[in-house]
């Protein structure tokens, strides 16, 4: 590293422009693996969303939310933010040649999450019925659901590591494969299987079960079957367990705390309001988890890449690509935002009419996924470059804003005041990240170049809102085909407004992979 380079030191003014060439082949790869696997985790979680709020009532739906949002909190406790130091670990390794070592990251992550899974899954075993009684209404199917589900921590947790691996390895692809396909495809196939039985939510959670199995050893054979093979092994005292602990354990309390932030206003609704509240909210939540592709696809990908180039003090280059993949997010996900806040109902009509009453929650919602898409790259910044301590007070200021909001609206508003906390946190949190992205590493990532997706959304939807009032009413049919007016319009608008020359050059390697075309 050379003076005046590092992540405090002041970047020269960049923009993505100068993003180096030899990155664009990586992120051509990257993007349109993600944007794959992405799309089919939306489309199979989408049918997922549907089996079960046309299967189960309104206040089952409600509990099996309460129950999967409680797991997902404490499986993501359990990985004892090792996740995140396993990507760093394994990309910083491979970036220097220790083969060895980066191997030996997951392995020392896996020696301490999984036992820890272990013992997590035993007392929430025990403490199942008091969870029930506060949640979902003493539901004895819901205690015996709950002890199904404590099952599936160690699955949860090897996966994740797992994952992480692949995805400090510059290897989308496997998780994909694993996550966004194995276990989202098993648990709609075995989902459909259970309720056709007629076995009700505790067989939706045994169907759970299995998914996650089969996403754990997916994971774990593609992660050690992909490691490249090393001749030096380390020394058991060269293993990084104590160094990727240090970066790691700040962030199991942010882990923690991001799963709450994320579910809070569903778990406050189940406790201050109703079960079937909490069933209308959470299929508007899970409309826009389904609708987060381009931000979960170039996060994913963008990790390794900040931890990579950090460490090696190219912070000019890391500006070029900050600048980029957040205005790829937004661009990308700027028309769902649209087609969310004008067909909100429309969109939940296909779940049942009576969940139309949530849509403007899922308007409320929309904002929350802009504002996300919009500056959430720099969260990713304070993250990966290591900035982890910095990251809890953020996380741990925007869940007080978030759980105060919701005590303060849901007892009034229901699921309006729980979607007005999710904006309210949303905002708090993704403010904060971009101010210290500022101040701490001089980087913005904000240029004239947004104008034009704002534009082209702009015109695409008053095309779409116009016409809308010249064509027949015809429920869920029109709506489809008026939507898919607007992504058109808006694509075409784009393209009349011109692409820069990385857009360009991407969007040539990624024709080329295509066509089975070897990128340049």
């Amino acid at each position: 590293m050379t003076a005046g380079e590092g992540p405090g030191a002041p970047v020269e003014a960049a923009s993505d422009d100068n993003l180096p060439p030899y990155f664009l082949p990586r992120l051509a790869k990257g993007a349109m693996i993600n944007f794959s696997g992405a799309l089919v985790r939306m489309v199979l979680a989408f049918a997922y969303t549907l089996l079960l709020a046309r299967m189960l009532q309104v206040d089952e739906l409600g509990q099996f939310f309460l129950m999967f949002t409680v797991v997902q909190i404490l499986s993501s406790a359990a990985l004892l933010g090792l996740d995140y130091g396993v990507v760093r670990f394994v990309a910083l390794f491979l970036g220097e040649g220790k083969i060895d070592l980066a191997r030996r990251s997951l392995f020392a992550g896996l020696r301490i999450v999984l036992p820890a899974a272990c013992l997590l899954a035993a007392v929430f075993s025990v403490f199942s019925a008091d969870i029930a009684h506060r949640f979902m209404s003493d539901s004895p199917a819901a205690v015996t659901a709950l002890r199904i589900f404590a099952l599936t921590f160690p699955f949860w947790v090897a996966a994740g590591l797992a994952n992480a691996a692949t995805q400090g390895m510059h290897q989308m692809r496997y998780q994909v494969y694993s996550r966004d396909i194995g276990e989202q495809a098993g648990r709609v196939v075995f989902t459909a299987a259970v309720l056709a039985l007629g076995m009700g939510l505790v067989g939706v959670v045994w169907a759970n079960l299995a998914s996650i199995i089969i996403a754990a050893s997916l994971s774990l054979s593609f992660a050690l079957l992909k490691f490249p093979r090393s001749h030096k092994p380390a020394k058991a005292s060269q293993w990084p367990t104590r160094r990727m602990l240090a970066y790691s354990l700040p962030l199991a309390f942010s882990n923690i705390m991001v799963m709450i932030l994320i579910w809070v206003d569903l778990l406050l609704l189940g406790l201050l309001g109703s079960a079937s509240d909490a069933g209308l909210y959470g299929v508007a939540l899970k409309v826009i988890a389904a609708s987060s592709v381009m931000l979960t696809a170039f996060s994913t990908m963008f990790m390794p890449v900040i931890s990579d180039l950090c460490n090696r003090g190219r912070m000019n280059e890391l500006m070029g690509l900050y600048k980029t993949v957040n205005r790829w997010i937004f661009t990308c996900s700027y028309p769902i935002f649209l087609i969310l806040t004008i067909f909100a109902a429309s969109i939940l009509s296909f779940f049942g009419s009576q969940f139309k009453a949530g849509g403007g929650a899922l308007v409320l919602l929309a904002i929350s996924l802009l504002i996300n898409s919009s500056l959430s790259s720099a969260g990713l910044l304070v993250l990966m470059s290591g900035w982890s301590r910095l990251e809890v007070f953020n996380i741990t200021i925007s869940l007080i804003v978030d759980v105060a909001a919701c005590f303060l609206l849901i007892p009034g508003h229901g699921i309006l005041g729980a979607a007005i906390a999710n904006v309210a946190a949303a905002a708090c949190l993704n403010l904060l990240r971009t101010a210290e992205v500022w101040f701490l590493m001089k980087m913005h990532a904000y240029d004239r170049k947004y104008l034009k997706p704002l534009f082209a959304g702009a015109a695409g939807a008053a095309l779409v809102l116009i016409s809308s009032r010249f064509v027949p009413e015809g429920g869920r049919l029109v709506s489809i085909i008026l939507a898919a007016g607007l992504v058109a319009a808006y694509l075409l608008i784009l393209l009349l407004l011109g692409l820069s020359e990385q857009d360009t050059a991407v969007l040539r390697l990624i024709k080329k992979r295509i066509l089975g075309a070897e990128a340049a």
